[in-house]
């Protein structure tokens, strides 16, 4: 034990060279039995500081007193000795509580080995160094900022042109003892894994869509990355988003790539009202050729049953016609006479007076129209 392995030594309390009863030993040892300058089994630096001490002044009660002086400063010294001693071990027991915030959980370990994960609150554990704890927030969002220099944020797209992009990575701890063990340094390792991912979805795709309409895939793609390949890792951690703040072309080209923009901007307006123009011109003309449509039909229905009527009626006639063709004839004379007479003027002259007499026709005409 390291209590007793000085030479010739007895129990704990054991003194050693010429030593009295107690421990009370030469100039040279400690009250516990040790020499005082020996490697200190265990005990801080203040407490041996704090032995020295009080060893000091126990030397010193004992030099100047005499008979039962010199009995109370041994005593006195003891005393103190005890409670230091209960101090230090409360001290050391104290070691073990400690509290843990809501947005924290704590590993405990065992001899450096994991041993369980505690949640928020009051706990107590086994003092130190039998186990120690670490803190870690699990519920604060973090974020990484990437593209500060240029070997960052420029990169190659799928079409052979040059981004210029700024991102930030928001994550948070989700697996305490993965996060301290599986990786070095996570948050490096987070970096790292954020610059890669963002590379590879920026390699696959064109730069117009990257630096126009097409972020928010890029920034879903690039977060689904980035956790598959943190979890591969094991590393304990949650990207909860990924933000591009800023996707440009490099700066010498951005006022051409902005002329392209526009371009497509002006594009787009023009596609858009050439789009409202068809919509108001196309259903128009379909309503005109519905409606002509429709006049084409009742046209023929009408042209058709007039037809019919016709030809009804012709077969009518000739049915009487069979029946008695004279008569029918005649008749047929007087209806086409009425029909062309009835819609003249007509002066009837007696062929049988033997002279042709004057007529005022004119007065006759406008007679007949008063």
């Amino acid at each position: 034990m390291p209590w007793n392995d000085q030479k010739g030594g007895g129990g704990p309390w054991g003194g050693s060279g010429n030593g009295g009863s107690g421990g009370r030993g030469g100039d040279g040892d400690s009250p516990w039995g040790r020499p005082s300058g020996g490697g200190g089994g265990g005990q801080s630096p203040d407490l041996e500081d704090s032995l020295k001490r009080m060893q000091e002044r126990w030397r010193g009660r004992r030099g100047g007193g005499s008979g039962s002086g010199g009995r109370r400063g041994r005593g006195i010294g003891g005393a103190g000795f005890a409670v230091l001693f209960v101090a230090a071990l409360v001290g050391w027991l104290l070691t073990g509580v400690f509290t843990v915030n809501e947005q924290e959980q704590a590993v405990v370990l065992q001899f450096g080995k994991f041993h369980s994960t505690r949640q928020p609150g009051f706990h107590v554990r086994l003092p130190d160094p039998i186990q120690s704890h670490q803190i870690v927030p699990v519920n604060v969002i973090q974020r990484v900022e990437i593209g500060n220099s240029l070997s960052e944020s420029q990169m190659l797209t799928g079409d052979e042109n040059i981004v210029d992009i700024d991102y930030t990575v928001f994550w948070k701890v989700n697996s305490p003892q993965e996060f301290l063990f599986n990786v070095k340094d996570p948050a490096a390792t987070l970096r790292t894994v954020a610059e890669s991912a963002m590379r590879e979805v920026v390699g696959k795709g064109e730069l117009q869509p990257i630096i126009t309409t097409g972020r928010d895939e890029v920034q879903a793609a690039t977060r689904e990355l980035i956790q598959t390949t943190l979890d591969s890792y094991g590393a304990g951690i949650l990207v909860t988003e990924v933000n591009i703040a800023n996707s440009d072309p490099p700066e010498p080209v951005q006022e051409a790539f902005r002329d392209v923009v526009n371009a497509a901007q002006d594009k787009q307006t023009t596609i858009n009202q050439a789009t409202a123009y068809a919509n108001d011109v196309v259903p128009r003309a379909r309503g005109d050729a519905q409606r002509i449509i429709q006049e084409a039909e009742a046209y023929r229905e009408s042209t058709v049953a007039q037809a019919n009527g016709e030809a009804a009626r012709f077969r009518s006639i000739y049915d009487e016609y069979r029946k008695a063709p004279r008569v029918t004839r005649e008749r047929m004379f007087l209806e086409t006479m009425e029909s062309v007479l009835g819609k003249s003027e007509q002066i009837i002259l007696d062929s049988d007076a033997g002279a042709v007499p004057y007529l005022p026709l004119d007065q006759v005409r406008r007679g007949a129209n008063q």
